[in-house]
């Protein structure tokens, strides 16, 4: 049989070991993918916006209009709201 100080010092071994190697793949896992994930294209903001707000990012902001309740604007209205917000302030105040 071992002396007790050797299985104390076996013991605190095999528990550096683990903790060794439990450190070793904490660092794989976080460094490995590294490259890969740099190389992916960056998520559109529109989307990362939806997934941040919890919303299916496939899904329309908007539902489209239906028969009982209309676009509250038509393209030629949205048209001139844009030509008016574009008209320098000079110009709007006489």
């Amino acid at each position: 049989m071992l002396p007790f100080s050797t299985v104390d010092r076996v013991l605190q071994f095999v528990v550096g070991l683990v903790v060794g190697a439990s450190a070793v793949a904490a660092l794989m896992i976080a460094i490995a993918p590294w490259r890969r994930v740099r190389a992916e294209p960056p998520i559109p903001r529109d989307a990362a916006t939806k997934v941040m707000l919890g919303e299916d990012p496939d899904q329309p902001t908007i539902p489209p209009s239906t028969a009982e309740h209309p676009a509250p604007y038509s393209p030629s209205d949205i048209a001139e709201l844009r030509r008016l917000s574009a008209e320098p302030r000079a110009r709007r105040r006489r």
